[in-house]
């Protein structure tokens, strides 16, 4: 569990403690037979969604149960559950060995979240996927010799993995992630699987550009020139460095 801080510490036991207790509410999958009881004030504490459903003049508050629909990339049992875990340990985890599944489970997972609005735990997801891209499970050190340098932040996201992250909301940090993983393979100059996504998928390709930007601001040097595609003329990548 995250470290939390002396403020908010002092603030658990009135603000925080009581959404563990009282009212219980149950979220269902009917159609794979999932059934949880889950604290209704916790869930409520964090989702605008089901407070409106348990709160409102909805079946689901008389009944203080919702039945999810499973949805593919969306809502699953595992999902739920890793949703479930984070409402009440506050960190996002999965015990999954293969890197790919476990990156497409966080994607999965981050989409389910933004279904509901709840947003807490988007920057903690994106950095699970981040550790996840940077820090394959040991196990993949064979796989990954077969790669060339340039694909290193890539080989672990397969073409489903980029689509369901852009149906994520504009700016949502997963997707940010997404984008920024891409831009060592994009600025390389090599052709790359991706590169017809970022055609094909506008919200990707505008996702990329925005984060190789902000790469090409972070040049250390004050010498990075480009030729302008109308003019001819050689101009710097930061114009705020030809000074």
């Amino acid at each position: 569990m995250s470290e939390i801080s002396e403020e908010d510490v002092e603030s658990f036991a009135t603000a925080m403690l009581p959404l563990y207790h009282g009212p219980v509410v149950k979220i269902r999958i009917q159609s794979i037979g999932c059934e949880y009881t889950i604290s209704k004030g916790l869930l409520c504490a964090e989702s605008p969604v089901f407070t409106a459903m348990f709160e409102g003049h909805f079946r689901e508050a008389q009944e203080q149960t919702v039945d999810l629909e499973e949805m593919e990339g969306v809502v699953s049992k595992q999902s739920l559950e890793a949703l479930l875990q984070w409402l009440y340990l506050r960190f996002v985890k999965f015990d999954i060995k293969d890197t790919k599944k476990r990156i497409s489970a966080a994607i999965e997972l981050a989409r389910l979240a933004d279904k509901y609005q709840i947003t807490r735990i988007e920057s903690q997801t994106a950095r699970y996927i981040k550790k996840a891209i940077a820090n394959p499970h040991p196990d993949a050190k064979e796989y990954y010799r077969n790669f060339d340098t340039s694909d290193k932040n890539t080989r672990w996201l397969g073409e489903e993995d980029i689509i369901s992250g852009i149906l994520l909301r504009n700016g949502h940090p997963v997707r940010r992630t997404l984008a920024a993983a891409s831009v060592c393979w994009y600025l390389q100059g090599k052709r790359h699987t991706f590169t017809d996504l970022a055609q094909q998928y506008p919200q990707f390709g505008a996702d990329l550009l925005h984060e190789v930007k902000l790469v090409l601001d972070s040049l250390y040097t004050n010498s990075a020139t480009f030729n302008d595609p109308i003019s001819g003329e050689i101009r710097y990548l930061n114009q705020a460095m030809k000074r």
